[in-house]
């Protein structure tokens, strides 16, 4: 049986409407159609969620040929299906608790552009192509999975927040833009995960899983990662082959990072590895490269090779499989303790 509820209502008493951008009192249409149902047909979209109102007039939810998108649809704990291209222009798309939209077909993607708004929580949504998000994006759990390409989140956010969501590509995953929060979230991509133009991602105890373990982190399409960052804090895990491209990994909180999953190397192309907190732990397989100069101590700024005696392993040949972690400095009150102790011996021999 339909739940009957105003879904922003529903969200938090409006709170998620209010972080998305979308006004409580916006002229939703909501899915009544039957399980499976088509997306695209405007007869099963009506203005109440029991489906007394009024359906959309005209080709006002149009597959990508013909146009974009411009109305506010939601579908509250339906099975949707598209066997179409959805692309939104000023409109928004909620998936509230419960939904599923899977959008099927060859070459079929998800288009959520600059002006629009996508909201999803604890629902499923499967794309058979890319899935591009923009704008305004609020993810709190549920999936995201791409079927045969790519998640792409572009360049023009306004807002994006995820909490909590399990993302899946066959291909890649990877950041143009970034403008939020990324907690709780877990990101398994079958080939590279990407950052591009300059953006500087912050995770917190987040999971990413690249390739099994052998793809990498870089810009993906091009060569030149040069200026963007990612960063992982919290209790993140990281399973990945290396960074590469000039791009910059940060590794902070209790995160555990397990790289050289190819058996070549962790860094190449001008990309460092930082580390900023004692409770982080490297690990890394055997490799054919050695990268200790681009292993950074993002305390004091050096280089393993400038300074092994800063971590716990300080006689690694980078090469061999190693567990490595920063060591803390010796406390200012431990030292002072050693120069009195010093001193009174000192008394003791000349008295």
């Amino acid at each position: 049986m339909k739940r009957i509820y105003n879904v922003c209502a529903a969200l938090a008493c409006g709170a998620w409407c209010a972080l998305a951008g979308v006004s409580s009192d916006a002229a939703f249409f909501y899915f009544v159609g039957p399980a499976g149902g088509d997306f695209f047909d405007e007869a099963n979209w009506n203005d109440q969620p029991d489906g007394s109102g009024s359906s959309p007039i005209g080709d006002a939810i149009p597959d990508s040929t013909t146009g974009a998108i411009a109305i506010d649809l939601v579908i509250d704990g339906d099975t949707v299906e598209a066997a179409g291209q959805v692309d939104f222009g000023p409109g928004s798309l909620t998936l509230a608790p419960g939904s599923m939209l899977s959008i099927t077909g060859l070459d079929n993607d998800l288009d959520i552009n600059d002006d629009s708004t996508f909201t999803l929580v604890d629902a499923t949504l499967s794309v058979f192509d890319i899935a591009n998000f923009e704008g305004v994006s609020v993810f709190v759990g549920g999936s995201v999975t791409s079927v045969t390409d790519d998640i792409a989140f572009q360049d023009n956010f306004a807002n994006l927040t995820i909490q909590g969501t399990a993302f899946s590509a066959v291909d890649n995953i990877y950041f143009d833009g970034f403008n939020g929060l990324i907690r709780d979230a877990s990101f398994v991509s079958g080939d590279r995960l990407g950052v591009r133009n300059m953006v500087d991602v912050t995770m917190t105890d987040t999971f990413l899983e690249i390739a099994s373990g052998s793809g990498d982190i870089d810009d993906v399409f091009s060569t030149d990662g040069a200026g963007s960052v990612l960063t992982l804090l919290g209790a993140s895990t990281l399973i990945a082959d290396s960074v590469e491209e000039d791009a910059l990994l940060v590794l902070g909180g209790t995160t555990v990072a397990n790289m050289g999953g190819q058996g070549e190397r962790i860094t190449a192309d001008g990309s460092t590895i930082t580390v900023t907190s004692l409770g982080v732990v490297l690990n890394v397989s055997p490799i054919t490269t050695d990268t200790r100069g681009q292993l950074i101590n993002g305390l004091t700024g050096l280089s393993y090779l400038d300074d092994p005696s800063a971590w716990n392993v300080p006689d690694w040949n980078g090469l061999d499989a190693v567990s490595l972690s920063l060591i803390p400095e010796p406390a200012a009150g431990m030292l002072m303790a050693s120069a009195c102790v010093a001193g009174l011996a000192a008394r003791r021999r000349h008295g």
